[in-house]
């Protein structure tokens, strides 16, 4: 079907499915079929061939395995890691052992945070890992998986995305570079061009930043500040009517009382360093001539040397239960539940793949980018780039297919204008797809941090997104200034003052709420 306003009726319907039931696969499954219905101009066997080509694109692509399969893998993987660090008795030893020195709740949210930062090279990696190494601490100090899944997510792809040396960053760079060679632009390289978008990225700039000030703050409020209550005063890390949550441990495996912190730091630190090793040597092998970070980065494969890691992870976690004279048995039995609790996060995460290929087939990108032309006010074109970037990567859940469509017709738009306005339309662009990136319920990156926190990949969106409207509605205010004055400096300035002036408020009004609890206590007993 041609591109209409229709096209927005599967993502709508998913999304909305989603929030209303709680039932994300249901609701996956609903846009699919809606959506290749429509794809295929309401051929039911139209439809039906769709629906096999994505799948089969998602399992084999190019005749190679394709990268989704791998990522699957991992999350598999990932179960059986948890599972035997579990069992060894690492993970009780390692909260006792970060216990001692990690002594507030308030410490206890800023460590995935710092984690969130050292992981910068890989967005799943960090959103997996980050969650599953910080959940041992922060459910220690009862902080609700809703807020680590939220300091997890703000801190995956906002990081990534700001570091010059990451898989993204090779990327955009990338992207960058054939739409200047499309568009005759000599005066800078598409990486030089990504380093100066970097300062105009405001939405990234501001959702780390007000990661730290949530986590220093105490700042709960909308649905969030439920899950934290109950964390706190009773102990409830996550929903439980809502059922199991994915990756959580059957406490039926017997654990091990002789387990230390090495049980659980080793598999670890071997899954982060084979991955850097095993990645720097992919991307060296396949770079021809000098070979410099720009161009490993742009060659290597994060996700295939996840994989290889994470193999490598598992074994070393299976050679310490073995060295521990555990039954070859209980081993076995213990990777089959760990991949099991990931069966249900598996499936949904791959049905979001498979809805959000289905969606790009409908154009939604190509009709809502349609209404952008020169006619606009050219002073509020950043601040258009943006919304239409958060618009478009919320509903299609994809990261990069905004960055390959907005780009380019931001690109064109400003070197028919004003090419001054080049590097801060790429940076409201990014900013906005960063945006849906860790918003979007159809995004891999918000259900593998919902998976690695251990929480409802529904109940994860709907208490981060009132923290993402605060720090968007920042950015919103920054990009408009920035394209009234044509400066990012103070663009970025009002973005950030327009944030300070969000926290005061919350802040404020937290507190209030807080002093006012104890008397509702008092007054309904």
């Amino acid at each position: 079907m041609e591109p209409s306003i229709l096209s927005l009726l599967p993502p709508l319907v998913t999304i909305g499915l989603a929030i209303a039931t709680k039932r994300i696969i249901m609701s996956l499954l609903v846009g699919i079929i809606l959506g290749s219905v429509m794809a295929a101009d309401w051929s039911v066997t139209g439809a039906a061939e769709l629906i096999f080509d994505v799948v089969s694109g998602l399992v084999i692509a190019d005749g190679e395995i394709a990268e989704e399969m791998y990522i699957s893998a991992f999350v598999f993987m990932l179960g059986v890691l948890t599972t035997f660090i579990y069992i060894a008795g690492g993970t009780g030893a390692f909260a006792e052992w970060v216990t001692r020195r990690v002594r507030t709740r308030v410490q206890a949210q800023l460590v995935p945070i710092v984690v969130g930062i050292v992981i910068f090279f890989d967005d799943a990696f960090s959103s997996l890992v980050g969650g599953n190494v910080s959940r041992s601490v922060t459910d220690q100090r009862r902080i609700s998986r809703a807020k680590l899944s939220y300091l997890v997510d703000s801190t995956a792809a906002p990081v990534i995305i700001l570091v010059p040396i990451s898989g993204w960053a090779a990327f955009i760079a990338v992207t960058m570079t054939d739409i200047f060679e499309d568009n005759d632009i000599t005066s800078l390289s598409g990486y030089e061009a990504y380093l100066q978008s970097v300062p105009a990225n405001f939405y990234a700039i501001t959702a780390l930043l007000f990661t730290f000030a949530v986590a220093l703050l105490g700042l709960d409020f909308g649905p969030m500040r439920r899950h934290e209550q109950r964390a706190e005063a009773e102990g409830v890390l996550w929903d439980e009517t809502r059922g199991k949550v994915p990756g959580e441990i059957s406490r039926a495996l017997p654990q091990r009382a002789d387990g230390r912190p090495l049980d659980l730091l080793a598999p670890v630190i071997t899954l982060v360093v084979v991955t850097i090793v095993i990645a720097v040597w992919m991307g060296v092998a396949a770079t021809e001539g000098a070979v410099t970070v720009r161009q490993v980065l742009a060659n290597t494969d994060v996700i295939l040397a996840l994989f290889y890691a994470g193999i490598i992870a598992c074994a070393v976690a299976a050679v310490r239960l073995l060295a521990k004279r555990t039954q070859v048995r209980q081993i076995g039995r213990a990777a089959v539940v760990g991949a099991g609790s990931m069966w249900t996060a598996v499936v949904v995460v791959f049905l979001a793949w498979v809805t959000a290929e289905i969606i790009s087939e409908l154009g939604i990108g190509e009709y809502v980018a349609s209404y952008i032309t020169g006619d606009l006010a050219f002073s509020l074109l950043p601040a258009i780039l943006f919304v239409l970037a958060c618009f478009i990567a919320f509903s299609m859940g994809s990261t990069f297919g905004t960055f390959g469509l907005i780009l380019p017709i931001a690109a064109e738009i400003v070197v028919s204008i004003d090419i001054s306005m080049l590097i801060p339309a790429f940076g409201a662009v990014l900013a906005g797809a960063i945006f849906g990136d860790h918003t979007s319920p159809l995004s891999d990156t918000t259900i593998l941090s919902s998976i690695g926190s251990g929480i409802q990949v529904i109940e994860h969106v709907t208490t981060q997104l009132p923290y993402a409207f605060v720090c968007a509605g920042a950015s919103l205010a920054g990009f408009v200034v920035l394209g009234l004055t044509k400066n990012t400096a103070v663009g970025l300035l009002t973005a950030l003052a327009a944030l300070a002036v969000a926290i005061v408020f919350l802040r404020a009004r937290s507190h209030g709420l807080r002093e006012q609890e104890p008397a509702a206590r008092q007054v309904s007993s």
